[in-house]
């Protein structure tokens, strides 16, 4: 989505809704609010029906109101700062006021909400497609896994776990070694698996549009079906980064967890070599500390 197609939008339906409409069309282009509170609370805001929200982003040619949200949050946090999502965070917190910012209600509410946001993506995820994109994973002659800023520590942690369920898994990661070394030999036969939020790395859609180019399927997970990561892959799944400092890590650590654990279930002989293997060789190599030589408990503790 480029800048203005949610304003243009409303410009083009605008004459053709009735008052009530029209106020709530006008919040959704001029309040940041729009960007993270709920339908109820806006329709609360604005003194109209929770419906007329609701209707008034199918009249501007979205699905609902989720939709419209999604696009406004693609086009702010697609080219915002870091302290811009930030600062909206912090508003979104002060909607509760000073109980809000209590740290002890602050934990409880946020992970209420990383429940709630994991509870609708399993329902929202299409199964056929899961179902797929695992078994490409497991069926794919080499795996690519790229996600640069703050989805860089997950990327890796998935992309270590299927290097334990498979072989030939390379992570990307640029800034280690040359970029080019690492994904040059990647062709039809194998997958590129990238995860993309807002703001969208242009090395991650650099290295999806390579993997298009050369034939390899793509899957990413994204914040929107409208954003640019989603538009350069084969198949997309969405988890809602939202506007707190740390997206949608819950989700989106939970749906990853869900494609290893399904690779692990379609595969259990495999697995199991692959894992005893592993097991020999850490040992051989003498990688953790088995506690054996470790002091004894001092008696006051």
């Amino acid at each position: 989505m480029h800048d203005g197609d949610v304003i243009q939008r409303v410009r083009d339906h605008y004459e053709d809704m009735g008052k009530s409409q029209q106020k709530v069309a006008e919040f959704f282009i001029t309040s940041e609010e729009a960007l993270y509170l709920s339908a109820a609370r806006i329709a609360e805001i604005l003194e109209v029906s929770h419906s007329t929200v609701v209707r008034t982003a199918q009249a501007i040619g979205f699905e609902g109101f989720p939709d419209l949200q999604a696009a406004l949050q693609e086009q702010v946090f697609g080219r915002s700062t870091t302290a811009a999502a930030y600062e909206l965070g912090r508003r979104k917190i002060d909607v509760d006021g000073a109980q809000g910012r209590d740290p002890a209600s602050l934990q409880r509410r946020l992970m209420l909400e990383d429940a709630q946001t994991i509870e609708e993506l399993a329902t929202d995820i299409r199964g056929e497609d899961f179902t797929a994109s695992v078994e490409r994973l497991i069926s794919a002659v080499g795996v690519y896994v790229i996600g640069l800023r703050s989805s860089a520590p997950v990327a890796r942690s998935f992309g270590m776990a299927l290097r334990q369920l498979r072989p030939n898994c390379t992570i990307l990661e640029p800034g280690t070694g040359d970029l080019v070394d690492q994904i040059f030999d990647m062709n039809e036969g194998d997958l590129l698996f990238a995860i993309c939020f807002g703001r969208y790395a242009t090395v991650t859609l650099r290295c999806m549009d390579f993997a298009r180019s050369v034939g390899a399927h793509v899957i990413v997970i994204t914040d929107t079906p409208l954003s640019p990561a989603a538009r350069r892959a084969n198949v997309s799944f969405v988890v809602k980064n939202g506007v707190w400092f740390h997206g949608a890590s819950a989700a989106l650590l939970s749906l990853l967890n869900a494609f290893i654990s399904a690779m692990m279930v379609q595969q259990p002989e495999l697995t199991k070599q692959r894992l005893e293997k592993i097991g020999t060789t850490l040992k051989y190599f003498d990688v953790f500390d088995s506690g054996d030589d470790a002091p004894p408990l001092r008696e006051d503790e």
